[in-house]
């Protein structure tokens, strides 16, 4: 006969019920975390390989020197420029990609200011990155949410 009581086997049943939804709590939470790591590695990767690849070229070499040297990015010559603006957009992709993830809530927004990102405004601040910006019609290239962000965020041009 039922008693209005919840005997032992319910009881237990129901501690069960809890415990696995604590370890499934506890096993997403860590699965985040991991996810965030790889993320985070990612980015670092995704830096250090740009990194490489510009200043392991001599072309983008003299291109910054001249320009950290006083020279204008309307001073450069066609293919100096196509360089420069290649070597940015590089950059700028990496931007995104960070971005997109604090969108996504799988890095935090200070994860990106690290390795050169936000907090690097010698680079993203430059005279020269800045009149690249402004010589190319970026919506044609970036989602408008990402120029936004650009602008405001990283360059401080809005």
């Amino acid at each position: 006969m039922p008693s209005g009581r919840p005997n032992l086997q319910q009881l237990l049943a129901t501690l069960g019920v809890i415990a696995s939804l604590v370890f499934v709590g506890f096993e997403i939470r860590q699965n985040t975390q991991v996810a965030r790591a790889a993320s985070v590695q990612a980015i670092s990767a995704q830096i250090t390989e740009w990194q490489a690849s510009a200043h392991g070229n001599p072309d983008f070499m003299r291109v910054l020197t001249f320009l950290r040297e006083g020279g204008t990015f309307a001073d450069l010559e066609p293919q100096d420029r196509y360089l420069y603006g290649f070597v940015v957009n590089g950059s700028v992709r990496s931007m995104e990609n960070r971005f997109r993830q604090v969108q996504l809530g799988i890095i935090d927004d200070a994860d990106t200011k690290m390795g050169g990102g936000t907090s690097n405004l010698y680079w993203w601040r430059s005279d020269h990155l800045l009149d690249y910006w402004r010589s190319i019609d970026q919506t044609q290239m970036w989602p408008a949410d990402f120029v936004e962000y650009m602008e405001t965020t990283v360059l401080g041009i809005r």
